[in-house]
This record gives structure tokens, C-alpha cells and sequence, in this order.
């Protein structure tokens, strides 16, 4: 064989596997199609300009340590994390109030008792109550391989908490702000958490109320941006004897007798491993890189059942100065209604709205450092449709930009659009094209309960022996999760490589 592992993709969950395997003494090769590492973690140069191409936001740091502590490194030395503090603010869509929310869970308790003292009741209850038994199930989650109905067992077995609350997570989102508070404010502050995490309101279950109390522990920013947790992951790949190929595109998995054997590269090149890792999502992976010929028909039934993810344009913008903000991150606030009839027109009728500016964010109010002397830049996210109806968004996306930087000036960030120097948008399609997410999604697959742990698409192949999954797909929780799946990963294959030899 010419590696012990191949890992297909250099996201967050790819480098993780690859930089654990590696340090474990795995002759390892991560491959990466396109110049960059990183994925939706990654950046951008344009006119001088450092850009985020997605996300933007660093929860779960503990994630990032004990992924170099498992390879013997101090995180500290490749990538530093910057406090939020504030966490945002939230600008009112009908009203134009503006509202900081601080970093601590007892100031913004404070903050919502400015409103309502029966809203700020509640939310000291619920966070002090839930918030603990929130936090091991995810920790829990997040380090559980899954896979198997045994395997989401495993993970209610360790957190009894989780399950007697069971009716507080089940509960529609929407309802259960009408449950536990009163006023307007407080539902629209904590309404934005049901679309972060992918879906509206009166769909989103109250299990998403987690993020709330997530976000309160510590947010952070990654000095030098988003793609320097990517570049010092790779640092570390290197530094534990792995080895990186970027501009390295995969044609195919070789599968042999129902076990992955390597892969073949763009060019031909055929390059042989005991096992493979993949990042890419599941779909193309099993459909277009392992072929339904080698998929039993119930798998690929399956996996075309899998509903698509949110996916959303991301403008970017240069500006010749720096944008008169409070925090690093604006998130519009709207009530619960208005935010499920914004997500139904453009998810279920496929109709493009510019000016549902959800969040708008600056890289630069962090780290100067990512912008030329004096300037400073913005991006902002909408969510909208893979497809817009009646066209494409090759024909509509720059008209669809400017009616973004339009309701930006209106309501964000008055004369904004007399200071940008440069500017450019990525569309689902974009990211379809680019990253090879299908319809442009952003969590692989949908958020809703029935695609989460053992419904999603597991770290161990069943159907393709010798073939391990990690990233978006396999474990949600953004940039964490993605890095938490890699470790999994390179878990699973150490142990079945270890055994092949053994044997």
C-alpha cells in the first residue's frame, strides 16, 4: 500500500483525522481539491481584503483542545481564540431598537428584565436547570461515534438527564419561547437561535435552546480569521508526520471486494491505502465516488431520502473605513412568526429575499490585521434557496447583492454603500460548486430530529468495509462537531487497521 490512510478532503474534520492518525504513526495523505484548507472554516484574499467564506463564529474551544492535547501539542501555538464580548447585537427589524447582549448569562438576564422580570424569571430558571444537562449531552454526543440505533443508546445511557427532560426538547421551539416568556424582546432575541440552528421556529424542536447557554459559556473569534484554525490544524498535520496534497482533486473511491482500497486521483493517478477517510458530504461520496454498483439498493434509497440542509448567500464587502459597530456580529431580531413566514417563502416556494439580512458580521472588529491600514469589512448572510424559482443564481446574484447592501444601509448601517471599496457574494451555488455541497447546503443534511445521531450518515461505513466518515454530515455542531467527527474517525480506522494487522 502506498499510505496506511488516505482522508479525502481538507475541512476541519479531514485535518483533524488526518493530523490524529498521523501522530498515532500512520503513514497518512490528506487530499484536497481545491488550493485552500478548510472548507466552509476557510478565507479568501480580494484587493487586499481577508475574507471568512462562512463561518464566522468559534463555540465548544474545548473541541480545539483536545484535539492537539491528542496529538501531543499545545493548541496555543497554532491558532489563538478572541472573546466576544459583547456575544452581538440585535437591531429590532420593526421597531430599529438596538440591544447589546453581554457575554454573561446573568447580565443578559438582567438585560431581559429591563422588559420583563417574569421573562427574566424564567430565563435564570431554564438556563440554571437545563443548561448543565444541555452540556453533557452534547459533550457526550460530540465524542460518541454513531452510526448504529445501539450507538444513539449509548449516548442516553451516559445522560439520564437528557431523557427525563424529554419533553422540554421535544417541544416545538417556537412554543416553548411561548411557554416560558412573555414579551416581544425576549422571544426575538432568542428566536434567532432556531434558524442558526437550521430550521424555523414552529418546526425547530426547544432541545436548539442549548445554543443560548453554549454561546454564554464563550464566544470566540480566531485571530487572523476563520481560516487560521484550518492553516494551524494543517501546521499541526505536518508537524505529527502527515502529509498534505492541495489542488488534489479525487475521481473515485477504489472499492474491492466491498472494502475501500485508496483512491484514484483527477489525473488518473490510482493511490493506495488499508483504509479512507472522507470529509466530503455522504451524498456525493457514496453516489458519485463509490457508485451505486457498490451500494446495497436500501443505501441508495436511503440516500436520496436525505432532505437538504439550509443553504444561504454570504456577501462580502471591503469599506474604506472601519463600520461603526458595537460587537463583531448583528443579528436581526423579528418575532417567531415573521421569522417561520421568511424560512416557508424561501425554502418551500424557492423565492430569493434579499432583504431578510439575518446576520451581519466584521472579521476587522477583531483583528484589524485582515484588512489594508484604515479599512475594514463586513459580511452578511441570508438564508435562501438552493434554487431560486424561474432562474438561476448565475442570473440573478449580483441584483440580489445589491438589494442586500441596500437593506444593510437602511437598517444596519446608514451610508455604508458610500464607503465600499469591493464586493462580491457566494450563492448556494456557489458553494455546491465550489466546496461540492449539494444544493449549497451548510449542515449537510437537514436539522430536523429524524436526520440527527444514528440517522445521519455514520463515522463507519456499513456497506463499504475499510471506509470512514467524518464532517457536517456525520456530526452537526458546525466547526467543533466537524473536528470532533475526524477524531472518531481516525478512532475507528486506527482500531480496524491495528486489527487487520493483528490478524
Amino acid at each position: 500500500m502506498d499510505y496506511d490512510v488516505i482522508v479525502i478532503g481538507a475541512g476541519a474534520g479531514g485535518l483533524s483525522a488526518g493530523a490524529t492518525l498521523a501522530s498515532r504513526g500512520f503513514s497518512t495523505l490528506v487530499v484536497e481539491q481545491s488550493g485552500t484548507v478548510g472548507g466552509c472554516a476557510s478565507y479568501f484574499e480580494r484587493d487586499g481584503f481577508q475574507f471568512d467564506v462562512g463561518a464566522c463564529i468559534v463555540e465548544m474551544p474545548e473541541a480545539h483542545e483536545r484535539f492537539y492535547a491528542g496529538l501531543g501539542l499545545r493548541r496555543e501555538d497554532y491558532v489563538t481564540f478572541l472573546r466576544n464580548d459583547p456575544l452581538y447585537e440585535l437591531i429590532d427589524m420593526t421597531t430599529g431598537e438596538r440591544i447589546l447582549v453581554p457575554s454573561s448569562l446573568e447580565e443578559t438576564a438582567e438585560m431581559i428584565g429591563a422588559y420583563s422580570a417574569r421573562d427574566a424569571a424564567s430565563f435564570r430558571w431554564f438556563m440554571n436547570k437545563y443548561g448543565p444537562v444541555l452540556d453533557r449531552f452534547a459533550d457526550v454526543l460530540l465524542t460518541t461515534p454513531q452510526g448504529r440505533a445501539r450507538d444513539m443508546l449509548k449516548v442516553f445511557a451516559r445522560c439520564p438527564g437528557i431523557i427525563k427532560s424529554a419533553h422540554v426538547w421535544m417541544t416545538p421551539y417556537g412554543k416553548l419561547l411561548d411557554d416560558l416568556f412573555e414579551h416581544p424582546v425576549t422571544k426575538g432575541m432568542l428566536g434567532n437561535y432556531s434558524v442558526i440552528g437550521g430550521l424555523p421556529p414552529s418546526v425547530q424542536v426547544g432541545l436548539m435552546m442549548w445554543l443560548v447557554y453554549l454561546e454564554h459559556r464563550g464566544m470566540y473569534y480566531p485571530e487572523g480569521g476563520m481560516g487560521a484554525i484550518p492553516r494551524g490544524m494543517a501546521r499541526a498535520l505536518e508537524d505529527v508526520g502527515g502529509e498534505l496534497a492541495l489542488d488534489t482533486p479525487v475521481r473515485r473511491v477504489i472499492v474491492d471486494r466491498h472494502r475501500a482500497r485508496g483512491v484514484v486521483l483527477a489525473d488518473g493517478t490510482p493511490v493506495t491505502a488499508r483504509a479512507v477517510v472522507s470529509n466530503a458530504n455522504a451524498l456525493p461520496l457514496y453516489m458519485d465516488l463509490v457508485g451505486p454498483e457498490h451500494l446495497p439498493g436500501a443505501v441508495v434509497k436511503g440516500l436520496k431520502s436525505y432532505r437538504p440542509s439550509p443553504s444561504c448567500t454570504v456577501a462580502y464587502l471591503g469599506l474604506d473605513y472601519q463600520p461603526p459597530m458595537r460587537a463583531q456580529h448583528i443579528f436581526a431580531m423579528a418575532s417567531p412568526e415573521l421569522l417561520d413566514s421568511f424560512w416557508f417563502s424561501i425554502f418551500e416556494n424557492g423565492i430569493p429575499i434579499p432583504q431578510s439580512v439575518g446576520l451581519v458580521t466584521s472579521p476587522t472588529f477583531m483583528d484589524p490585521s485582515m484588512a489594508p491600514p484604515g479599512c475594514g469589512s463586513l459580511a452578511f448572510m441570508t438564508v435562501a434557496p438552493p434554487r431560486p424559482a424561474g432562474g438561476s443564481w448565475s442570473e440573478i446574484k449580483w441584483d440580489y447583492l445589491d438589494k442586500g447592501i441596500d437593506m444593510l444601509d437602511a437598517v444596519f448601517m446608514p451610508r455604508v454603500k458610500d464607503h465600499i471599496v469591493t464586493k462580491t457574494i457566494a450563492t448556494p451555488e456557489d458553494f455546491e460548486t465550489r466546496l461540492s455541497l449539494p444544493w449549497g447546503n451548510i449542515y449537510g443534511f437537514s436539522m430536523s430530529m429524524l436526520s440527527q445521531m444514528a440517522f445521519r450518515p455514520g463515522n463507519r461505513s456499513r456497506c463499504v468495509k475499510g471506509l470512514f466518515l467524518c464532517g457536517g454530515s456525520t456530526h452537526t455542531c458546525s466547526v467543533p462537531g466537524a473536528v470532533n467527527s475526524g477524531v472518531m474517525a481516525a478512532d475507528l480506522a486506527s482500531e480496524e487497521i491495528e486489527r487487520r494487522r493483528a490478524a
